[in-house]
């Protein structure tokens, strides 16, 4: 294939997953629109608990992101039984972990809560109260993320977008009823928003699992050949990169926390408004490890390689283009989401910061998705995991000493081009030496 043809795929698979990230951006800019009503206690009390969250959230990526490269070799491969008992069995596997974690972790979610936020006894209130119905959404989530990267994995990715969607939608409609109590609904504030995003995630998985039978894939059990087994061994590695770097990702907002109230609240702010731009990369990330997945599983490891670089250009071109918008536009893009003009300022700042880093992300998340898609996901795991605590927690700690949470956005914008640099040296120079078939 030429490279106009490499990049038309690119394009074909990657933007309806681009949207899905769009949409699935609407969850948390909807929950911070709203709860920035309730003021900025609550909207930073959201913000630990979401970051908590995803702390937890790692449990599942085993699972999920094992079984994307699994599919995607399976289908490669034409070996589309071999998918659907993964499917099946993996799902199972993963329900039974969620839901012992869930209920773990709910029963402490004061203690967790308490050691990010630090001495701010508001921020503590509203986190607890928020994340307490997150995490009991877990099985919920996992059974939805399973279903979704299966249909990642063979490119199905428009059934994804679908979902994603009307999901999203049905998260916007759902938080304004149930954090402010509209048509009768009781008015259960940052409770409200947690609980609306954890119905919109259940309301996927029927749909999901009709996309899955319709496109051949319908989970099917089968407990002998223990294929959970290769897919926890592959995916273990990126469960650990996320476990690593979502600790790192607490401790570094820890250190916001700790610059006070209002900062906090900026934070989530910028963060939640820049998901629009980095959630694409999201997208170009599991399409890199879909479209090299797939190469490999067929044997063709040169046009995996090929591949992966052409995602990496896109992703580039459409994350920078997005970055500068935001920049352009920070200030008027934050105001409405921010309950105090000291809020809002901080939070522009913080966009002109992340924008600008987007070409560096953009690289670092598109060709270490590439990695995971040839077989190894060894490799993103040490440089992600190195990268994030020594080009941005160390530099944070240091930092915000000096400048307060700038200092902390300013080791964030180094991380992100120092591990695009890195990861464009090893996907260039050291891939057909990594990339492995393992269907």
């Amino acid at each position: 294939m030429n490279d106009r043809s490499l990049v038309r795929e690119v394009i074909r698979i990657s933007w309806p997953m681009i949207i899905s990230e769009l949409s699935d951006s609407l969850y948390s800019i909807a929950d911070t629109y709203f709860v920035s009503k309730l003021g900025t206690a609550a909207l930073a009390g959201v913000a630990v608990g979401s970051y908590l969250s995803w702390l937890f959230f790692v449990t599942i990526v085993p699972f999920t992101m094992g079984l994307l490269v699994y599919v995607a070799q399976s289908y490669g491969a034409k070996e589309i039984l071999k998918a659907r008992k993964a499917i099946g069995e993996t799902i199972v596997y993963s329900l039974l972990v969620a839901l012992a974690v869930s209920q773990i972790v709910y029963h402490n979610s004061a203690f967790f809560i308490s050691l990010i936020a630090g001495p701010n006894p508001g921020v503590v209130e509203k986190g607890v109260a928020y994340f307490s119905i997150r995490i009991l959404g877990l099985p919920l989530l996992a059974t939805a993320f399973l279903m979704d990267s299966s249909l990642r994995g063979i490119g199905a990715t428009k059934y994804s977008m679908i979902a994603i969607m009307s999901s999203a939608g049905l998260n916007v409609v759902l938080d304004p009823i149930l954090i402010f109590g509209l048509f009768g609904a009781p008015a259960l504030g940052v409770k409200g928003a947690a609980l609306a995003t954890v119905l919109s995630i259940g309301y996927i998985i029927p749909l999901e699992f009709f996309f899955l039978k319709i496109t051949g894939i319908s989970p099917k059990l089968s407990f002998k050949e223990k294929y959970v087994t290769k897919i926890v061994k592959l995916g273990t590695p990126t469960a650990v990169e996320r476990a690593i770097h979502s600790i790192g990702g607490n401790a570094y907002i820890a250190f916001i926390a700790r610059c006070g109230e209002i900062a906090l609240a900026a934070h989530q702010i910028g963060i939640r408004i820049e998901s629009f731009i980095y959630m694409p990369g999201f997208a170009f990330m599991v399409a890199a490890s879909s479209l090299v997945g797939q190469r490999i599983g067929s044997g063709n490891v040169g046009e995996a390689k090929k591949i992966g670089w052409e995602t990496a250009k896109v992703a580039i071109a459409v994350m920078t283009l997005l970055g500068l918008i935001a920049v352009l536009a920070s200030y008027y893009i934050v105001k409405p989401f921010s309950p105090s003009e000291e809020v809002a300022g901080l939070a522009a700042i913080y966009l002109i910061l992340a924008g600008l880093s987007e070409p560096g992300l953009a690289l670092a998340m598109t060709l270490s998705g590439g990695i995971r898609g040839g077989g190894n996901t060894t490799v993103p795991m040490i440089i992600n995991a190195l990268g994030l605590y020594m080009f941005r927690v160390i530099p944070a700690a240091i930092l915000t000493t000096f400048l307060g949470v700038i200092g902390a956005w300013t080791a964030m914008f180094i991380d992100v081009y120092l591990r695009g640099i890195i990861f464009t040296i090893v996907f260039r120079k050291f891939f057909t030496k990594l990339a492995r078939k393992i269907v």
